[in-house]
C-alpha cells in the first residue's frame, strides 16, 4: 500500500487540540489549588503557633495561585504550541527570505505540513525555484552570447589574414611594376570577395541571438567558381607550407551558402597551417547531393581527448602552440555544417590530423 496522504488541517484546528490540553491542565490545578489551600487552613486552625497574619495569607492564597496557574498554562500552551507548529516555517521562510535577498537561490524550503503556513512554504518554493530558473536562463543566454561573441572575433581572424596577405604582396609588387593587371584584377576581386563575404557573415551573426540559430541562404555556385575560391583561399592561408588540393564534382553547381561554407573551410586550413609542419593536404568531393570537404595535415593528428571533445566549445588541446587560442574554431565549424545540412567528422590520418566537413549542396525544394 502507498503513504497516505497528509489531510490538510487548517492552523486553527491545530490550536483548538491544544485548548482542551490548556483547560484541563488548568482545571485540574485550579482544582488542586483550591483543595490544597482549604486543606491547609483547616491543619493551620488546629495549631498551636497559630496567628492571624499567616491564616490570612493561607485564605487568600488561591487568590492569587489561581490566576497565576491559568496564565501559566496559557503561557506554556502557546510556547508549545508555538515551537512544534510555527518557529520551524517561520524560521525557514525568514531565511529563506534572507537568502532571496542575497541572490542566493541554490536551496530548497523543507516543509511540507498540510496547512496555511506550509502553503506559504511551498508557494515561497515555488518562486525561489522560477527565480533560480529565471537567473539560470539568464546565465545561460549571457554565457551563449559571451560564446557567440568570441566565435565571432575568433572568425574574424581567417578573412583579415587573407585581406592582409593580400595587402602585402600588393604593397610589395605593385610598386616595382610586378603585377600584370589580370593579376592585379584578379586580387583586387579576391579582396572584393573577402570584404563582401565579411559583410554578410557580420550581419549574420548580429542577426543571431546565438550560433544554434544561424539560418544558411543557399544559392546556387558554379563548380569553377568554387574551386577557384577553395585554391585561392587555401593557398593564401598555408604560406609557405606545402599546400595540395584535388577536387572531383560529379555536378555542375552546387547550392550552398557560401559565407558559411568559407567560413568552416578557413577555419580548418588554419588548423592545419597551426598544427602541420609541412604540408596541408584538400581534398574537396561532391558526390550525391553532399559536398565533403577533407583536410589534413602531418602535424601528428588529435590525442584521445582531442578526438572526444575537439569540436566542443572552448576546448584545448595540450599540445595547443598558441596561447592565445580560444578553442572555438572546430566548435564553430560543427555548429554551421550541422545548419547546413551535413556534418562535421575529426578523426587522425596516417601522419597527422583529419577533418571532413560536409555540406548538403542539393537544390532546395520550394
Amino acid at each position: 500500500m502507498g503513504k497516505m496522504r497528509e489531510q490538510y488541517t487548517p492552523l486553527r484546528w491545530h490550536f483548538l487540540i491544544y485548548f482542551p490540553v490548556c483547560a484541563v491542565a488548568a482545571s485540574l490545578g485550579v482544582w488542586t489549588i483550591g483543595m490544597g489551600t482549604n486543606h491547609l487552613q483547616d491543619w493551620y486552625v488546629n495549631q498551636q503557633f497559630y496567628m492571624d497574619s499567616i491564616y490570612f495569607v493561607i485564605s487568600n492564597a488561591q487568590v492569587i495561585l489561581m490566576p497565576v496557574w491559568v496564565m501559566g498554562c496559557m503561557l506554556l500552551t502557546g510556547a508549545v504550541f508555538y515551537y512544534r507548529e510555527l518557529k520551524k516555517p517561520i524560521g525557514a521562510l525568514m531565511q529563506a527570505s534572507k537568502k532571496i535577498s542575497e541572490n542566493q537561490l541554490d536551496f530548497t524550503i523543507d516543509y511540507h505540513k498540510k496547512n496555511e503556513l506550509g502553503e506559504l512554504c511551498e508557494a515561497f518554493e515555488e518562486m525561489r525555484h522560477e527565480l533560480y530558473d529565471n537567473n539560470l536562463k539568464l546565465w545561460h543566454t549571457l554565457e551563449e552570447r559571451k560564446r557567440l561573441n568570441s566565435a565571432f572575433s575568433h572568425d574574424l581572424r581567417t578573412p583579415l589574414t587573407v585581406l592582409r596577405g593580400y595587402v602585402d604582396y600588393l604593397e610589395k609588387y605593385v610598386p616595382e611594376g610586378k603585377v600584370p593587371e589580370e593579376k592585379l584584377l584578379s586580387a583586387l576581386a579576391m579582396m572584393s570577395g573577402q570584404i563582401g563575404r565579411l559583410e554578410h557573415y557580420t550581419q549574420k551573426m548580429h542577426d543571431a541571438q546565438k550560433l544554434e540559430d544561424l539560418v544558411p541562404n543557399r544559392v546556387e555556385i558554379a563548380v569553377a567558381e568554387l574551386e577557384k575560391i577553395i585554391r585561392d583561399a587555401g593557398g593564401l592561408l598555408c604560406g609557405k607550407k606545402e599546400f595540395v588540393c584535388t577536387m572531383s564534382f560529379d555536378c555542375e553547381c552546387c547550392y550552398i551558402d557560401p559565407e558559411l561554407l568559407m567560413q568552416v573551410y578557413e577555419n580548418l586550413i588554419a588548423n592545419a597551417f597551426r598544427y602541420g609542419e609541412k604540408a596541408v593536404h584538400v581534398d574537396c568531393r561532391a558526390e550525391d547531393g553532399l559536398l565533403r570537404i577533407v583536410v589534413e595535415d602531418d602535424g601528428g593528428g588529435f590525442t584521445q581527448e582531442g578526438l572526444r571533445s575537439a569540436a566542443e566549445p572552448f576546448f584545448r588541446d595540450e599540445k595547443e602552440p598558441d596561447k592565445t587560442h580560444f578553442g572555438l574554431g572546430l566548435y564553430i565549424c560543427r555548429i554551421l555544417c550541422e545548419k547546413c545540412g551535413g556534418k562535421l567528422t575529426i578523426e587522425n590520418s596516417g601522419n597527422g590530423g583529419r577533418v571532413t566537413a560536409a555540406f548538403d549542396c542539393n537544390k532546395q525544394k520550394s
